[in-house]
């Protein structure tokens, strides 16, 4: 094994290009690595999500980041019934559930004001803390088999969740969620973008000059004696 990675070692360095591509996906796999660990700690499929819409507010403002959690649905706790106002930040857990099944990538965080049954599962008649009334668009209740987490807590980064709202629309369409004509074309210039630095920058590096080579010495005649007086 270690005659391998010495092999593949010797070739990164010799080659600039699969250097750069080997280390953006050790990158990529540190961060689905983590993301995964994250999931499974708190057992849901979207442990962070960015609140999108104002039905929460001012209990969960628009782009906040939050953390949700995996829970049993028996340990959901209901606020106050439907028939009586409540304003926000009022008694009952707040859950994050898929409205509709057909549309499993569409979530929704509400609170929850009641627990009743549907075919025998557990159910959640719900309302957002800015909304008038309980949630009847989606039916008499959420079945527990859809909700993805209970809301634990925000977390106090101001404007990172903003940012990825806007990054998002920018990126994807909000309607169907596919890309957008130029979320596809930024990643490709991000593509481009990072071969042609693997390719031009080591061009662009110095090249070691050869050593100079050795002062030749020089001798210098030294003059002929010339005959004295005594002809010696």
């Amino acid at each position: 094994m270690s005659s391998h990675v010495r092999r593949l070692w010797r070739f990164l360095r010799r080659n600039e290009t699969a250097k750069g591509l080997f280390l953006v996906a050790i990158v990529l796999l540190t961060a689905i690595g983590v993301w995964g660990a994250i999931r499974f700690a708190l057992n849901t499929e979207y442990p962070v999500l960015v609140v999108s819409s104002g039905s929460m507010v001012p209990t969960l403002e628009v782009g906040a980041l939050i953390v949700i959690k995996g829970e049993d649905p028996r340990n959901i706790q209901a606020g106050l019934p439907c028939q009586e106002p409540t304003g926000p930040g009022g008694p009952g857990s707040i859950i994050v559930f898929r409205p509709n099944p057909s549309t499993p990538d569409y979530l929704v965080v509400h609170r929850v004001r009641e627990i009743t049954t549907l075919s025998g599962e557990i159910a959640f008649k719900t309302q957002g803390d800015h909304n008038s009334g309980c949630d009847t668009q989606w039916g008499v209740a959420i079945p527990a088999s859809r909700v993805v987490g209970v809301y634990q807590y925000t977390i106090p980064i101001p404007g990172l969740g903003s940012v990825i709202l806007a990054v998002r629309g920018f990126m994807y369409d909000e309607n169907t969620g596919q890309p957008k004509p130029q979320g596809i074309a930024v990643i490709v210039a991000l593509i481009v973008a990072l071969f042609a630095f693997e390719v031009i920058e080591p061009s662009k590096k110095k090249q070691p000059s050869p050593p100079a080579s050795p002062p030749t010495p020089t001798v210098q005649p030294t003059p002929e004696k010339q005959p004295g007086p005594d002809g010696s």
